[in-house]
């Protein structure tokens, strides 16, 4: 098995969790706090909902390429 492709994956989740920490620390900046907003919804809103209809479209695609697969005798 080889995971040379997850290299620092874990080093990296570290780096943000710390990253964050130093956010509220030294900025007083309360990330999940601003996530809450108004303002934070209005932006991170659309992103949300390109993805949900990303993910509905690619749903029904790939129900329909297994339904609709005929038998190759």
């Amino acid at each position: 098995m080889n995971l040379t492709n997850n290299k620092g994956f874990i080093g990296r989740i570290i780096l943000l969790i710390i990253a964050v920490i130093a956010l509220k620390y030294f900025l007083h900046f309360d990330l999940l706090e601003w996530l809450r907003s108004p303002k934070a919804q209005e932006i991170i809103q659309p992103a949300i909902t390109f993805f949900k209809i990303l993910y509905n479209w690619l749903d029904d695609v790939i129900r329909n390429l297994i339904v609709n697969k005929a038998p190759t005798f």
